[in-house]
Parts: structure tokens; C-alpha cells; sequence
């Protein structure tokens, strides 16, 4: 059996009062696909920012391989990726600056000043 990867129990989120996950639950195992679906103001986009530790939740349980509180775990951050719902960098900015802004989410980075040499991108 596949190890258990998210394991997310009796989520719930609200915004003043609108209640947007109300007691979710679900497990995604490893070497699964998993995908959410759902109307505008379904909730998905809320229990994905608390399962990534990005939104704090109301009440319920969030495990990512097996540590709790994404939302305060350090270490938890440096083995999970995220894609935003919105990627886009603000206008204008320089490849430095959206370098020092990504490193800075990571305790530990590269040389990212010798990556962007190594690339030619240097100014």
C-alpha cells in the first residue's frame, strides 16, 4: 500500500460570516493524482492555502508526510513545492529582485547570485 502523503481531517474555514470549507476531510497517497473540482466559492482554493500552510484553518487536522501545522512548520516548508492560483510577478520587477523574494520563502538557498551569472542574466 502507498504511504499516505496529505491526510487532512474536519477542515474548517470561515471569513467573518461565511463559512468556506465546513468540516472536509480527505487522505492523498503517494503515486496518486488527486485533483479538486468545484464552483466559484466552493472552497477549494481556501483548503488548498490551509493545507499549504498559507491560510490558517479554524478547526480541523492537517498532516503532510506525517508532520502537523504546515502553517508553522518550518521544516515541513522545505520539503513541499507550491503553485499559486496566481503566478505572476509584479511589473517591472528585476530577475535579482524576484530571486531574493523566492530565496527569502527558504532557509537554505543557493548561490542564486552565481545561478544567474552561470545564465547570463546578470545585469
Amino acid at each position: 500500500m502507498d504511504k499516505k502523503i496529505v491526510e487532512v481531517k474536519n477542515l474548517r474555514k470561515g471569513y467573518n460570516e461565511v463559512t468556506a470549507v465546513d468540516n472536509l476531510s480527505f487522505e492523498i497517497y503517494e503515486n496518486e493524482i488527486f485533483g479538486m473540482v468545484g464552483p466559484n466559492g466552493a472552497g477549494k482554493t481556501t483548503t488548498i492555502e490551509c493545507v499549504e500552510g498559507l491560510r490558517n484553518k479554524d478547526s480541523g487536522e492537517i498532516k503532510i508526510l506525517g508532520l502537523n501545522n504546515p502553517e508553522t512548520d518550518g521544516d515541513l516548508k522545505t520539503k513541499i513545492g507550491i503553485q499559486l492560483q496566481e503566478s505572476s510577478l509584479p511589473e517591472r520587477i528585476k530577475v535579482r529582485e524576484a530571486m531574493e523574494m523566492f530565496s527569502s520563502l527558504y532557509p537554505r538557498t543557493i548561490d542564486w547570485k552565481d545561478l544567474l551569472a552561470k545564465l547570463n542574466l546578470t545585469e
